[in-house]
């Protein structure tokens, strides 16, 4: 057979209807004998039948297919972020299509584009920077989206409660009576990471303790655990008072705990560190992380029930943000 099996090969092979075979398919609506069943279920292997989602498609408006979109499949926040939010979709026998734009708009578009042509039932996007433009894109072609990662005031948006992830993290870093800490944090207004910056700025008025704008270092996004390794670098050469740092996410981690060793600094004993994310990876570093960690499954979860909602016909709705959780270990100086 040349071409791709189909329902009626698989139904001539079982010696079946078409709709019995529809039946076995589809778990009903109408129940099928074991004896059929079993001919149907060996007529399927044997031809390798795999069901046509588009022309199932076609027929009932869905394709039980949801695309998802996000900056960077190698970074460690976000594989974690897709791998949640594909768990959820597979658990609700949703098949899930990534893509990553690589903090590039055109890409962002481009692929968004491609999830449109594909007829996916519905988006997920976690923006390279403002949305609006991609956001409009999936409004004009009436495609139901949400947005996570970022918070919108226009569209449906699942997101951690990032401004209290930064405030939860100084306030720890206070509480073990650091006075001069420093943040490490990102170039993008309106971003999370922003936003753990603004709570990172609100713990230390909140504790009379100066916000010194030369110790808020903005890194760039690309290579972000090199940037934080120089920023850290620099810092601890120009003020050896600095005795804690925010990083603003765990790859701003990886290169103070880089930049730390090389300025003869200990992690944990002579500079506390704490991280925000949680990301698997951040266990593994020597001494483990205190993190403020961004409930990943929570997240995942959210997201595609909020975005089958909108699929089934429901009005989007507003979500509040999902509140992150403190992990103490050793960086920050908290006993083992």
């Amino acid at each position: 057979m040349t071409n791709r099996p189909s329902v009626r090969d698989v139904a001539a092979l079982a010696g079946t209807s078409t709709a019995v075979v529809s039946y076995v398919l589809n778990n009903g609506p109408r129940p099928v004998s074991a004896a059929a069943r079993l001919r149907v279920e060996e007529a399927i292997e044997t031809l390798g039948y795999r069901p046509n989602r588009l022309a199932r498609g076609l027929r009932t408006k869905r394709t039980a297919t949801i695309g998802l979109v996000i900056p960077d499949l190698a970074r460690p926040f976000f594989a974690q972020l897709a791998a949640a939010i594909e768990d959820a979709a597979l658990q609700r026998h949703q098949h899930l299509f990534i893509s990553a734009t690589r903090f590039s708009a055109d890409r962002e578009l481009a692929q968004l584009q491609a999830l449109l042509d594909a007829a996916v039932d519905g988006v997920i996007l976690a923006p390279t920077e403002g949305h609006l433009q991609p956001v409009k894109l999936l409004a004009d072609a009436q495609v139901p989206h949400v947005i996570t990662h970022h918070h919108s005031d226009d569209v449906t948006t699942v997101v951690a409660d990032d401004r209290l992830a930064g405030l939860e993290a100084t306030n720890h870093l206070v509480e073990h009576g650091h006075r001069y800490i420093a943040c490490l944090t990102g170039p993008i207004s309106g971003s999370p990471i922003q936003a753990r910056t603004a709570g990172f700025r609100e713990a230390l008025a909140a504790a009379s303790h100066p916000v010194e704008e030369d110790l808020i270092l903005p890194c760039g996004y690309e290579h972000l655990a090199d940037s934080a390794y120089l920023a850290t670098r620099e810092l601890l050469a120009r003020r050896p008072d600095v005795t804690a740092i925010c990083a603003t996410t765990d790859e701003h981690g990886l290169g103070v705990v880089r930049a730390a060793h090389e300025a003869g600094r200990k992690i944990g004993v002579d500079l506390a560190l704490i991280t925000i994310d949680g990301t698997v990876q951040s266990e593994y570093l020597t001494p483990p992380m205190t993190v403020v960690r961004v409930p990943f499954a929570a997240l995942g979860t959210a997201t595609v029930d909020q975005l089958l909602r909108q699929i089934g016909g429901e009005a989007p709705t507003k979500v509040a943000p999902l509140r992150c959780s403190l992990i103490r270990h050793q960086s920050c100086g908290c006993p083992t």
